[in-house]
């Protein structure tokens, strides 16, 4: 799979200061795993490392602390937060609980025209060199998201959104080790739930988003047990 890895971006937050400019690269840079998991960061590392001020990087590291990616620890400052396969395994077992609810509801009342728009974007990624890692988690997100604030049910929304934020650094680790299938695998599963989706199927949509999230689920536990160190493999 020739896919070229091109950094992640996914939480909109206006980079209308140095606080927002510092939150946003410092997350990507953990999700990107340039922060490895369970690291020791300081101020002054960050503020050196990535060009910041020491109060930007403040600021960024008090809205991590809140997003549970960035621990404080006494005496060592804050570390990022450890990745372990306990927590892919709860977040896509809560995804599988939730997500295919939603598409079930879904199916009745979401937008043919936003399913169109969502299939178009599909058939844009490709693999051979058009695309970027960023390219398909966008996809992937606005597919996902378009589904559960179809549902009309704003906490599963908000929730849903939570969860994707919290998959992010495993999705990376993944997708540089190789994800079985690659892309084709990928536009096929997301286009199956489309499809059902159009065709306005409550069975079929629940039953692609259940395939597709369990089926990961499973190729992400698999690769990332022989990833460690940067995985840590607590069960």
């Amino acid at each position: 799979m020739s896919i070229q890895w091109d950094g992640v971006s996914t939480v909109a937050v206006p980079a209308t200061s140095s606080g927002n400019a510092a939150y946003l690269r410092l997350r990507r840079a953990i999700v990107r795993l340039e922060l490895p998991p369970s690291a020791p960061v300081s101020e002054t590392h960050l503020s050196d490392r990535f060009g910041l001020s020491k109060a930007a990087v403040r600021a960024a590291l008090a809205r991590l602390r809140a997003e549970g990616l960035v621990l404080a620890e006494p005496r060592r400052g804050h570390v990022i937060a450890p990745l372990t396969l306990r927590d892919v395994r709860e977040i896509y077992d809560l995804r599988v609980l939730v997500e295919p609810a939603g598409a079930r509801v879904a199916a009745t009342v979401l937008d043919a025209g936003v399913v169109d728009g969502l299939v178009a974007r599909v058939g844009r990624l490709s693999d051979e060199g058009g695309s970027t890692v960023e390219d398909f988690l966008a996809v992937n997100r606005d597919i996902h998201v378009a589904v559960a604030a179809a549902a009309g049910n704003s906490r599963q929304e908000a929730l849903v959104e939570r969860l994707l934020d919290e998959s992010e650094r495993a999705i990376a680790a993944a997708f540089a080790a190789g994800v079985p299938g690659g892309a084709p695998r990928i536009r096929e599963e997301h286009l199956t739930l489309l499809t059902a989706l159009r065709a306005r199927d409550p069975d079929a949509a629940a039953a692609a988003m259940a395939a597709a999230i369990s089926r990961f689920r499973d190729d992400l536990l698999r690769i990332l047990a022989g990833t460690a160190p940067v995985l840590d493999a607590q069960l």
